[in-house]
């Protein structure tokens, strides 16, 4: 972790949940889930950004199933526009329970952030936006404009270089430790 999936994600979409206005749902999965759980929180989350032409509510408890909140969340996705985040997957099972609330969404957008290998390469190839590290340079220099933003040009001072270079190394190259 560390490399900026989730705030990148995020950024993305808080800029585009105003296009998907119909229905928008960050959901976090991690590595303990209960597919119950977080169907009925995607089902509610879709719910409250919905238009008032929402079908009838199931209510989400404990005589939901995972094929009841899959069919009342995939009418909703079907019929509307929505944008929906499943962030930190930790494992296939995790979308696989989850994937057919997704089925025949014209318009609408999942998007999936992993740490897994596996997971990623759920998507298609070209669907797959893998981030890598920082390399030496650019870690200096975002180190820098953070710890030195006061400094003309933010740079280091001289004098803190051997210092800084050995802050960086150690953050190996993961912006959010910069």
């Amino acid at each position: 972790g560390g490399v900026g999936k989730t705030a990148l994600v995020k950024n993305v979409y808080d800029r585009e949940k105003v296009n998907f206005a119909d229905a928008h749902a960050w959901i976090v999965v991690s590595k303990e889930y209960d597919v119950i759980d977080l169907l009925g929180t995607l089902l509610t989350k879709i719910r409250h950004t919905q238009e008032s032409t929402a079908p009838p509510p199931l209510s989400v408890g404990a005589k939901s199933d995972v094929y009841d909140l899959t069919e009342a969340i995939n009418k909703i996705v079907q019929e509307k526009k929505c944008l929906i985040v499943l962030d930190d997957v930790w494992n296939r099972d995790a979308y696989n329970q989850m994937c057919n609330a997704f089925q025949g969404i014209h318009g609408s957008r999942v998007m999936i952030t992993t740490r897994m290998e596996d997971v990623a390469a759920l998507a298609q190839p070209k669907r797959r936006l893998v981030l890598q590290p920082l390399g030496s340079t650019e870690s200096f220099k975002l180190f820098c404009s953070r710890a030195f933003h006061s400094n003309l040009n933010r740079e280091c001072p001289l004098e803190l270089n051997t210092v800084a270079t050995k802050v960086v190394e150690r953050c190996r190259g993961l912006p959010f430790a910069l």
